[in-house]
């Protein structure tokens, strides 16, 4: 039975070449993969002895202010005698909540690296490190496509939530080595974000109030910096902006539960 959501997160470029019944069996993925996020969040809360709805009710995929997406990656083949290649893709932690990974079975190269076995691992002092800040791993362990497998990596907002319990997961891509699979690699990663107007912090706030929209922006001025400006000066324009000093303060929800959320500053 297909999983029926008013998604609101729809995007706006489809290869038209794949017609409209692509596109519906996508975003019925993408809800399919939403439902399963949040079973892994209700367990990661019961974990930690919280509130097992606290991560569920911020990841409403109907919202106007959904900001979770799925995205569909493609690695282009290495041709062959190639040597010395850098990594496919280089080391990085999410940033947002959690991930969810599909790998295609025999497509190998990715690596991780938990938060814990990464000795330049910054102490969250700002979200944001997935171009600038490279981290050096004490030890990569591969992660191979397992079929009937998803691969979940804790991104840095679950990291800034828990009070940096929950550690962000370092990975890579690394490039084939000799008698690996030198074609063309896929993946279609699901990026898990709380609404866009939905702040957040860990109960001994360790890090200040962060909300849905930090993590989006962040994410997404990481990327196009990076894109339009192969010169570098990226850095600044994704890192460099002081953010806006937002007051908040403590409500009580419908369900009973305190939330903070920013309010307009005097």
């Amino acid at each position: 039975m297909a999983v029926m959501h008013t998604q609101k997160f729809l995007g706006s470029r489809w290869p038209e070449q794949l017609g409209d019944s692509w596109k519906q069996q996508s975003l019925d993925f993408q809800a399919k993969t939403h439902e399963v996020a949040l079973k892994i969040l209700r367990a990661m809360a019961l974990s930690l002895g919280r509130d097992e709805y606290e991560f569920i009710e911020p990841f409403d995929i109907e919202s106007e202010e959904n900001p979770s997406f799925m995205a569909w990656n493609w690695y282009p083949p290495v041709p062959e005698g190639t040597s010395k290649l850098p990594p496919r893709l280089h080391a990085h932690a999410d940033m947002d909540v959690i991930t969810l990974l599909y790998q295609r079975t025999g497509d190998t190269g990715l690596e991780i690296a938990p938060g814990k076995d990464v000795d330049e691992n910054p102490d969250l002092k700002e979200i944001g490190n997935i171009w600038n800040a490279v981290p050096t791993a004490k030890h990569w362990t591969p992660i191979d496509p397992i079929e009937g497998c998803i691969t979940v990596n804790i991104g840095d907002g679950l990291q800034w939530w828990t009070d940096g319990l929950f550690k962000s997961t370092y990975h890579r891509v690394r490039a084939p080595k000799d008698g690996d699979n030198k074609g063309s690699r896929m993946s279609v990663p699901y990026f898990v974000n709380p609404r866009l107007n939905y702040t957040f912090q860990g109960p001994e706030k360790k890090f200040p109030p962060l909300s849905g929209f930090d993590l989006l922006a962040k994410t997404g001025n990481a990327y196009e910096a990076r894109k339009h400006d192969p010169q570098g000066k990226w850095r600044e324009q994704a890192y460099g902006n002081n953010p806006p000093q937002n007051q908040y303060a403590t409500v009580e929800g419908a369900n009973g539960r305190e939330s903070t959320v920013p309010v307009a500053a005097n």
